[in-house]
């Protein structure tokens, strides 16, 4: 897509250039430990995630949601506070108001299938982690059985060379196996779900304590897990990656853009850091090797759309991959408005809640997502009761400032655990 922008043609990259006109993109995962996935499922964090997409799907791309977006006018006051553009009310597709935080488990995935197979349209869907459901498999544009097997990390040694990936000790084929196991493993190690969202079914094992406890953890999960190497890093990075829609074979598949993750000490993702004009020789190479090496054998596959790599790159300049998704991400969102100079500072993201009337939450929070206040840009907000609650970037010009940002908005009562993280870096 072309825009104008200070009186220049700029080309605008958005989902619409990796997805067929009329797709339906439902940026969401099964709950539970059911369907070849593992996701504890909170409610709260899959509404805000579904409407991450709202500002970057382009003309041709509509966006499922969760009913929360709209209630309450939550969408319309974050348009009314805002600098960037979100897609218009024709390419939103609301689930009912009846699938709510309240709707859990097996009742939830399948008041969402209902919803689906009801306001979807057949062969236009494209789900983040698909619901394996018969009654969907019409709906699908990609065969889910090929993005269940991409978004496995078992497979991960099908398509990445293994000198590129971390050595792994042991696998299982679910959690009892691991728990009774008697494989003395090594210490240091990594636990994984081997198909899991969002660093959930992960655990860092530095002690064998830890991995004790790990065991305990995962004992009731079904699904297959393993043990593997843990690295020491000095960059945990996520390349997001797009396979344009059918585009010739040699039509270069390529890295989009990348982050810095940030995650707790369990691996759980949080968010992520861009910075502003960054240039690194390291990180040139593992973008080049993910262009020729190993995108082209996904474009083979026939799958296309947007994903991401988590890399980890040593002290000696060796990287791993340790991941890989096979769908929007965390980060999707905010890579494409970098690129598309709508986030032109470097930046941080976060999740965060606020409890305040609308009055309050406009003055102390959505007064800093525009104009000359601007250190903020929000993607997505719902809101129960009286609490607001938001995914937003935090921008800044030099890192050291980031303290100082973190507490502005903490005095403003905006709760997040990666402000609090930030306020520490005093």
């Amino acid at each position: 897509m072309l825009c104008l922008d200070d009186d220049k043609w700029q080309i605008m990259l958005t989902l619409s250039d990796y997805f067929p006109k009329n797709t339906e993109y439902f940026y969401s995962y099964p709950v539970g430990d059911t369907f070849y996935f593992y996701n504890a499922g909170d409610p709260v964090d899959d509404e805000l995630i579904s409407a991450r997409l709202l500002v970057c799907a382009g003309e041709d791309i509509k966006v499922v949601v969760y009913n929360s977006i709209l209630k309450d006018g939550s969408l319309k006051l974050l348009r009314e506070n805002s600098d960037i553009s979100f897609v218009g009310e024709d390419q939103i597709i609301p689930l009912p108001e009846t699938i709510n935080e309240d709707v859990l488990g097996n009742e939830r995935n399948e008041v969402i299938t209902e919803a689906l197979l009801e306001r979807t349209s057949s062969g236009n869907l494209i789900m983040a982690q698909p619901i394996l459901d018969e009654r969907l498999i019409n709906d699908y544009q990609i065969d889910p059985k090929l993005s269940i097997w991409l978004n496995d990390k078992k497979n991960l040694d099908q398509y990445v060379p293994a000198s590129l990936l971390p050595k792994r000790y042991a696998e299982f084929v679910n959690g009892k196996d691991l728990f009774d196991s008697k494989i003395k493993l090594p210490i240091p190690c990594v636990v994984k779900i081997s198909a899991s969202s969002s660093g959930e079914g992960i655990r860092l094992c530095l002690t064998r304590e830890a991995l004790e406890q790990a065991k305990v953890d995962f004992k009731e999960r079904t699904g297959t897990l393993f043990v593997e190497e843990h690295i020491s890093y000095t960059h945990n990075i996520g390349f997001q990656f797009g396979i344009p829609f059918n585009k010739p074979r040699f039509f270069p598949s390529h890295i989009i853009g990348y982050n810095h993750q940030v995650t707790a000490a369990d691996g759980e993702f949080l968010g992520g850091f861009i910075y502003a004009k960054e240039w690194d020789a390291k990180i040139e190479e593992v973008k080049t090797v993910l262009e020729t090496e190993i995108l082209p054998k996904i474009q083979e596959k026939d799958w296309y759309g947007v994903g991401s790599f988590d890399v980890l790159i040593d002290a000696e300049g060796k990287f791993y991959i340790i991941d890989s998704n096979f769908r929007t991400t965390g980060m999707t969102a905010y890579v494409l408005l970098t690129k598309n100079n709508q986030i032109g500072k470097s930046m941080i993201s976060f999740t965060a809640t606020f409890k305040g009337t609308e009055k309050e939450f406009i003055k102390r929070v959505l007064s800093l997502n525009h104009g000359k206040k601007k250190i903020l840009t929000i993607i997505s907000l719902t809101k129960k009761d009286d609490e607001y609650r938001f995914n937003a970037a935090l921008l800044f010009d030099q890192r050291k400032e980031l303290p100082a940002l973190a507490l502005k908005l903490t005095d403003q009562g905006v709760k997040s655990v990666v402000l609090e993280m930030l306020k520490k870096e005093a």
